[in-house]
């Protein structure tokens, strides 16, 4: 018996948030680089609001700012509004809007469902565009907050709370950057670079002469890279510090940005007291009063922990798919390791979730630590129930949600399947997409949980209803991260076109077709 892979299936899933991720990060550190260069805060808000919107996946960003003596923000800088908006339209700045009331609290705010809010009114500008979406986060001042960064959209999937980490980047190098342009006007001169800004980044950040001698190190990078001084690495070209098989990287990244070039690479470096760490570094010119290139900034991240869970993650699935190829193993043997390393991911994931100090991160892996057990629940079931070449459906899936059910306190869920036989490879799939369905069901529903499967030809129709009121008009999907329905668009066959919700359905009833 053919089975589908579930480590495969795992690595697809965490490849769609960390492709997201990774391009908010790289926007953040080119941003930041780019803000060392800038000495027009008008400039600099726009472009912040263009690495927004690229970052969000949206059209709409902006930066709103306090009208002195009124309760109400100015559009001061953005993109994909009206010219004529921009620098005159208004939203309240109040707490019963998004904007207020981040700006009030100092807490970022997102909406995703803003014609149904009853948390905040939606402002008229925002009705003027159909926005749907609003995700707001505060931009801090030296001694009161300086505005709010918002980003907005009409369509597509829900912003996610690792969207508010990208999100509060962004804001962070504006704050840094307004105070280090309002320093340099009261000079009467620009600073190449300010060290107490570079000092309350979060990641370690190098300053090199053009020929790559190192001229500043700021404190965390210190702190990470275990140097006890500056005065021990002042003026040792930056490749002295990397290890024999990175040197020519980093030889590389340095001339190409005494070129004029951005450059990015990972690579490995233990710290100078021998500890393993990886760094995701990006190197990029700062360039003088002239337009001649005086310096080279460095920004370093330690991704350690995500290259050694990826590391961990490969290492699983080369054993699982060694195994698989093992006539020598019995296919009960290979059943249970498989379910053991989805264990193992899903015990990886819970450690990294309670190392992490953010809480947005800590949600999202403890998120992706739940969609692995059920990934296992489902293989788990699948080969318990299945013998054969083909699986029947109503056997597999009245097991399969006798398990989800018990894990929400013995939930009430009603299963209607026809008669029909699928392949373990489409089994799988099927048993994933009508878990999260009746995953979200339990989380935000009512009462009994009502599942249907029609088959239909070459596709089946899954229903899942429960007694709660309806979604709203606006409302495409479920609650959730938004992950969760892009991979029930994945695995149903049909993409976009596979999700629907019941209007004419007096309960919250949501179908989606299903590839056979």
């Amino acid at each position: 018996m053919q089975e589908m892979p579930p480590a495969e299936t795992i690595r697809a899933a965490l490849q769609i948030s960390h492709a997201r991720l990774r391009k908010q990060h790289e926007l953040v550190v080119e941003f930041g680089v780019k803000s060392l260069r800038l000495s027009n805060v008008d400039e600099l808000l726009t472009q912040a609001c263009e690495a927004v919107a690229v970052g969000m996946d949206t059209r709409f960003a902006k930066v709103l700012r306090p009208i002195p003596d009124s309760d109400q923000f100015i559009l001061s800088h953005g993109v994909g509004w009206a010219e004529s908006d921009i620098g005159s339209a208004t939203v309240g700045a109040d707490e019963a809007s998004p904007a207020g009331y981040a700006f009030s609290t100092n807490r970022p705010v997102i909406s995703n469902h803003l014609s149904a809010e009853h948390r905040f009114r939606t402002p008229a500008l925002m009705k003027a565009y159909q926005i749907e979406r609003a995700i707001n986060v505060p931009i801090r001042g030296i001694s009161s907050p300086y505005g709010v960064l918002e980003a907005d959209s009409r369509d597509g999937d829900d912003f996610i709370e690792s969207d508010l980490v990208f999100m509060e980047g962004i804001a962070n190098v504006i704050s840094m950057a307004v105070e280090r342009i309002g320093i340099d006007a009261e000079s009467n001169g620009p600073h190449l670079y300010s060290e107490s800004v570079l000092n309350a980044s979060p990641d370690c950040v190098k300053i090199l002469s053009a020929a790559g001698e190192i001229e500043f190190f700021n404190e965390t990078g210190l702190c990470q890279m275990e140097v006890d001084s500056l005065d021990n690495v002042f003026g040792k070209p930056w490749a002295q510090l990397w290890p024999e098989e990175s040197k020519s990287t980093v030889v590389n990244a340095v001339n190409r940005a005494a070129s004029g070039e951005s450059v990015r690479f990972e690579s490995f470096c233990p710290t100078a007291k021998g500890d393993p760490r990886w760094w995701d570094v990006t190197a990029a010119p700062i360039f003088g009063k002239r337009g001649d290139i005086e310096k080279i900034i460095a920004v370093s991240r330690d991704i350690t922990e995500r290259h050694n869970h990826e590391a961990s993650l490969a290492s699983l699935i080369e054993i699982q798919n060694t195994k698989l190829t093992n006539s020598d193993l019995h296919l009960e043997e290979i059943h249970h390791r498989v379910k053991n390393s989805l264990h193992l991911v899903n015990t990886l994931l819970l450690l990294q979730a309670n190392l992490a100090v953010e809480e947005a991160v800590k949600i999202q892996l403890e998120t992706a630590a739940g969609r692995v057990l059920t990934i296992a629940t489902v293989h788990e079931r699948l080969y318990q129930t299945s013998q054969s070449q083909a699986v029947c459906a109503a056997d597999y899936l009245q097991a399969l949600l006798g398990d989800i059910g018990k894990a929400f306190g013995d939930r009430n869920i009603d299963l209607q399947v026809d008669a029909f036989a699928l392949s373990p490879e489409r089994m799988a799939p099927l048993g994933l997409v009508i878990s999260e369905l009746v995953t979200n069901a339990l989380k935000y529903g009512k009462g009994t949980i009502q599942v249907s499967v029609i088959h239909a030809a070459d596709h089946a129709v899954v229903t899942v209803a429960d007694e709660g009121d309806g979604f709203p008009e606006s409302y495409p999907k479920p609650n959730g991260t938004g992950l969760g329905m892009r991979l029930v668009k994945s695995y149903s066959g049909f993409g976009k076109e596979a999700i629907a919700v019941d209007r004419s359905a007096k309960t919250s009833t949501i179908r989606v077709r299903f590839k056979l």
